[in-house]
């Protein structure tokens, strides 16, 4: 005849362990979670830093096209050559901590204004533009990645002379 202690001690065999194993599987769960969300303000940081660094730079590439001499803009060597040739150039812009460099392409390309005389680009006429005005519209794209994804941010600048 067993006693109650003797079945009482033979159920309870190997629950330590089990409850171990529960134990774990509970702090793995925990763990993951935690690295998600550590993952998730990473991500957020990282992408306010890249929206501050392509403004930034946008706003400067801007500027260039804006107070460039219009003679600069229109000759052969121009930074921004006539539509459809785009200038293609690797650019910094700018340097995260510890120095590591950020970079991004930058296209650049310039459009005649329909109304320009032919000279200048356009299908116009002296009846049709009769103060000969030029107005070129240059172009600046800026493609830069984030994570595994491309993305693209532009400015268009009216020049008229």
């Amino acid at each position: 005849m067993k006693t109650i202690n003797q079945v009482f001690h033979r159920r309870n065999r190997g629950s330590f362990i089990v409850e171990a194993a529960i134990g774990y599987g509970v702090m793995m769960l925990v763990a993951l979670l935690m690295l998600k969300a550590s993952r998730t303000v990473t991500a957020t940081q990282q992408w306010t830093v890249m929206q501050g660094l392509t403004d930034a730079f946008l706003t400067q590439e801007t500027a260039i096209g804006n107070r460039i001499p219009f003679d600069d803009m229109t000759a052969a060597a121009s930074l921004w050559p006539v539509y459809p040739t785009m200038a293609t150039s690797t650019v910094i812009i700018g340097r995260l901590p510890g120095g590591t460099p950020v970079t991004a392409t930058l296209q650049r390309t310039r459009h005649a204004d329909d109304n320009n005389l032919s000279e200048n680009g356009g299908n116009g006429t002296a009846v049709s533009n009769p103060a000969g005005m030029e107005a070129w519209q240059l172009q600046s794209f800026l493609v830069y990645r984030i994570g595994t994804r491309d993305y693209v941010k532009s400015r268009t600048m009216l020049r008229i002379r």
